[in-house]
């Protein structure tokens, strides 16, 4: 059964058309006005009922099918797809927080360097396959220079004087703009607080969480800097086995106040994208459990292969998701510019304990930022980059199916690296680390990449590739030193 839509666009706002598309379908479905087993209209016809273009409509509705609201069905179209009522509930709420009291108002009030180079240091391989390192000459120098070199002539006052602690009003604005355009996560520049890069905000909300939680939980194999925080923190820790489909929700302890940490848009290390249904479990566990949820969405601004994905706080409605974000990856790390959303009931603490951390970041970087965002730079920089990386992304995964028989290639979909899980009989990853390192080559097992993994037992069998730092040429060149390596090693 095909239905009519009734939709409103505004060709003036700054939300695009395919967005706000996407935004009012997704409303309909999730307010029941379309039922499961329901068509969505052809493309075709939507969009000249709308007068709009129809790569405007398929756009919408790939991004429907790829969060799961929408499936097609052959040539038959794009049916809804059934959705459990109390997970309905959980998307519907807003900003309600019934087990955790009333919203109040608005308040006025590691020492290794593992996400960087090995070792932090200068001694890096000529082909490095490091994680997470985006492209030093993709940094936009010369519009940064630009921005600087205005603010520096008309704001020198502010150079001389401490700023927010929870960061430069103007750069939260911009980054909560972002946030709602770009991953559906509806927060106000009060719920933002600027750090000093990803980990920092990781800090940030497990501190501000400490008090109120019993035990942690964090993916298995998961990112060494999150790993590092929750082991030094002297509490039980369940780990949680990862598939293909992310975190498993099924092995979640059902024991309440627990908070998890999560990398539900591309897991670290194994790429993963956990679908809608699983996101959906995880705001239930957290619900039934009365506990909280840290998601680090390190590297969602680049995805390759489909539409963007709302994050899993998007969803969350602003109750129980702490997101953690950074400008890293899709600036330059040597900003230090990362941050945190807290969720309304949380604002004032989380302001004072940051003050308590830090006098907050520096004035400059913040201000260029803001600037880079607003004035439209920072759109237009990442759609350079999602093309570099894309191609980069294409060569690596074409080079190792090209040489290699049949590899298994994880989470290349999106983010800055991907994983190669080798095959039977084949050499341990960390023995080819090493033989490869005395060739010139950076490629990492996933104890040296980053990652970390609870079980000391685990199977070595996983080389992780941070492909946004090399040529093309560089990425062919050392993918042909493995075969030789491999070859050798029969």
């Amino acid at each position: 059964m095909t239905v009519e839509l009734t939709l409103t666009l505004d060709a003036t706002s700054a939300k695009p058309l395919q967005v706000q598309v996407f935004d009012q379908v997704r409303e309909i479905i999730l307010e029941g006005k379309l039922k499961a087993g329901m068509a969505l209209p052809p493309s075709r016809l939507l969009a000249e009922r709308l007068g709009i273009s129809r790569n405007t409509v398929i756009t919408a509705y790939e991004r429907l099918a790829a969060e799961g609201y929408v499936k097609a069905r052959g040539t038959a179209g794009l049916f809804v797809e059934p959705i459990p009522p109390d997970s309905l509930l959980l998307i519907q709420r807003g900003g309600e927080a019934p087990t955790n009291g009333p919203v109040p108002d608005g308040a006025g009030e590691p020492l290794l360097c593992f996400a960087g180079s090995p070792g932090g240091g200068g001694d890096r391989p000529e082909l490095d396959f490091w994680v997470g390192r985006s492209d030093p000459a993709g940094f936009p120098l010369r519009i940064w220079r630009r921005i600087v070199n205005r603010l520096l002539s008309r704001e020198t006052a502010y150079l001389t004087d401490y700023c927010d602690p929870a960061g430069l009003p103007e750069l939260r604005a911009a980054i909560a703009t972002h946030l709602r355009r770009a991953r559906a996560v509806a927060v106000t520049e009060d719920q933002v607080v600027v750090t000093a890069g990803g980990q920092d905000a990781l800090n940030l909300v497990f501190n501000l969480l400490r008090s109120r939680t019993r035990q942690l939980c964090i993916e298995n194999p998961c990112y060494l800097g999150a790993s590092l925080i929750f082991r030094s923190a002297g509490m039980t820790i369940h780990p949680v086995l990862v598939d293909g489909n992310g975190l498993r929700t099924d092995l979640l302890p059902r024991d309440r106040g627990s908070l998890l940490y999560v990398t539900p848009s591309h897991q670290f290390p194994t790429g993963a994208t956990m679908p809608l249904s699983r996101r959906l479990e995880l705001l239930r566990w957290a619900e039934e459990t009365d506990s909280y949820i840290v998601e680090d969405d390190y590297d969602s601004d680049f995805r390759y292969d489909g539409p963007p994905l709302t994050a899993l706080a998007g969803l969350d409605g602003g109750r129980r998701v702490f997101y953690a974000g950074t400008f890293s990856k899709s600036v330059g790390a040597g900003l230090r510019i990362g941050y945190a959303t807290i969720p309304r009931l949380f604002w004032d603490e989380a302001r004072m304990l940051k003050a308590r951390m830090s006098n907050g970041q520096a004035w400059l970087e913040q201000a260029a930022l803001a600037a880079f965002i607003d004035e439209g730079h920072f759109d237009r920089h990442l759609r350079r980059l999602r093309q570099l990386y894309k191609s980069r992304r294409d060569c690596l995964v074409r080079a190792l199916r090209e040489t290699f028989d049949e590899p298994v290639i994880l989470g290349s979909e999106s983010g800055l690296h991907l994983v190669w899980r080798l095959p039977e009989g084949f050499l341990p990853a960390r023995t080819i680390q090493i033989r490869a390192r005395e060739r010139g080559i950076g490629v990492y097992a996933l104890s040296s990449g980053a990652a970390y993994d609870f079980d000391p037992g685990a199977r070595d069998d996983m080389l992780v590739f941070g492909y946004s730092s090399l040529a093309e040429t560089q990425i062919e060149s050392a993918v042909r030193a493995l075969k030789s390596i491999s070859e050798d090693a029969r």
